[in-house]
């Protein structure tokens, strides 16, 4: 040790220096990490310890690229679905939203009257009226050419009367009762009223059931299982005129969704017609997120909770509906107003008017999101709950006599609608974390131990060997190097020639 001192001392290497590479000498003598001791053997050649070195290296390279990739793949993919049960009681579960929307746009009796109460321009009636009032489907779609004779004149109606086209298209479009002849849920007769309200839908004004919507009573019915205990609707056209404005077909358009989902194009839809009786088997499957998932950051599950990403024109966030979110913000941004449907009492936005409708139809492929730099973000959700729905339908023959009362008084021109739970029980899946942090350090550790036998005991080490022992040998070379000081130089010369000798 005072020959390696001599020489340190001689060669200007610091105390610090010469510290580090005693301690790590002895690191690598008495070490548990595989191959280190043979880099430092003095009992073989320059040659095989350099070989050593090579391939100690190499291992360490590979533990730490297995360490990475198992890391990234804990972060990528933190969750998985498991199916918790395929018995989960269906009585856990809330009724899904209907929606029935007349496939007749406009009551026209109630059209008629309304138009005739208010001002027109001169030398227009309101039998001329009538036909316009399909230019309003300029607010849903692009599929007619608008005409702008038309619009202008719908537009100037509006303004000679002081009207906004939310009171406008209210007064024009079906009240539940006219479209509802008779309701039934779970086997119990009900006043309509009681059971849908108008709710506003991206076909225009509608009749929902167990909706949750801004301005609704949202009474989140449960389910039960079975045809009698579900939702059955005799529906009417109670207008002697609907054919006026009849589209290709004659019947109503039902929509079936999440009681939170906005319903729009993106819902379950499925169309009956007039004399016919159809019966709607549904089945859902329900995803859900265990607590340790819910507890995860929203980069890390990757999806969202309907608090974590609120929206500013729904209740709640849905897929669908941040879909809808997305279309909204297209058509503030290049029209500058929204759509009567889609407008809440608690924004300042304009409401589209007649004269909007040119814009609207003109950019409806940028407002839908097909522009890339009209495109919004809409994060997958955590929690959902899809519907399969089965239709099994037949001809309503109304001269065969039945028991059942909910029949009575029936007419030829009705359709007959029963939307009911198939099953007892429904598949239930959970979100489950696919590795939690005890997994992932495992792992870690079982990658350093496969290539240099890493274990806990050796990040001890090393921090003993870091700390203490460097300490030691730091204080040894300060003591040793102060004591050589005091030496004469003639000694050094004297050590030097013995060295020299035993070489």
């Amino acid at each position: 040790m005072v020959q390696a001192i001599l020489k340190n001392s001689k060669q200007s290497v610091s105390p610090l220096q010469a510290a580090l590479k005693r301690t790590w000498l002895e690191f690598c003598d008495s070490s548990s990490i595989h191959g280190l001791k043979y880099t430092q053997d003095r009992d073989t050649n320059k040659f095989v310890r350099s070989i050593w070195m090579v391939i100690t290296l190499i291992m360490f390279i590979c533990a730490i690229l297995m360490v990475i990739n198992i890391y990234l793949d804990y972060r990528s993919n933190p969750t998985r679905l498991n199916i918790e049960k395929n018995h989960a009681p269906i009585e856990s579960l809330t009724f899904p939203a209907v929606t029935i929307c007349p496939e007749t746009t406009f009551n026209v009796e109630q059209s008629k009257k309304y138009l005739g109460e208010l001002t027109l321009p001169a030398g227009i009636n309101v039998t001329q009226i009538i036909p316009m009032l399909s230019t309003s489907q300029g607010f849903l779609n692009d599929d007619d050419v608008y005409n702008e004779t038309h619009v202008l004149l719908l537009q100037s109606i509006q303004d000679l009367n002081n009207l906004s086209t939310l009171s406008f298209m209210k007064h024009l479009h079906w009240n539940c009762e006219d479209i509802i002849f008779r309701c039934r849920f779970k086997w119990q007769t009900m006043d309509c009223k009681q059971l849908l309200q108008l709710s506003r839908t991206f076909f225009g004004y509608c009749c929902s059931f167990n909706l949750n919507q801004n301005g609704l009573n949202y009474t989140a019915q449960h389910a039960r299982a079975g045809l009698f205990n579900g939702l059955s609707l005799i529906l009417q056209y109670n207008d002697t005129d609907y054919g006026e404005m009849a589209t290709y077909s004659d019947g109503f358009k039902v929509l079936i969704s999440e009681n939170d989902a906005f319903p729009s194009a993106h819902s379950i839809i499925k169309f009956v017609p007039l004399h016919q009786e159809t019966f709607f088997s549904v089945r859902p499957i329900e995803t859900y997120c265990s607590r340790d998932v819910k507890e995860l950051s929203v980069d890390q599950r990757q999806c969202v909770l309907p608090h974590e990403f609120p929206l500013k024109h729904f209740e709640q966030y849905v897929g669908m509906n941040c879909e809808l979110e997305c279309r909204v913000q297209n058509m503030l941004a290049i029209c500058g107003c929204v759509t009567y449907f889609f407008y809440v009492n608690d924004t300042a936005e304009r409401v589209c008017s007649f004269r909007d409708v040119p814009c609207l139809r003109d950019n409806f492929a940028a407002i839908i999101g097909r522009s890339l730099n009209m495109q919004f973000y809409c994060p997958n959700t955590c929690e959902i709950i899809d519907f399969n729905v089965e239709l099994t339908n037949a001809e309503l023959n109304i001269d065969i006599p039945t028991v059942d009362d909910f029949y009575n008084n029936i007419q030829a021109n009705h359709t007959v609608v029963h939307i009911f739970m198939n099953n007892q029980v429904y598949r239930r899946a959970r979100r489950d974390l696919l590795s939690n942090m005890v997994t992932l350090v495992s792992n870690l550790g079982s990658a350093f131990s496969l290539f240099v036998g890493v274990s806990m005991i050796s990040i001890v080490e090393v921090i003993y060997y870091l700390t203490v022992v460097l300490r030691k040998h730091y204080v040894e070379e300060l003591e040793m190097r102060e004591k050589l000081r005091k030496i004469p130089i003639n000694w050094y010369n004297k050590m030097e020639k013995i060295d020299k000798a035993r070489k």
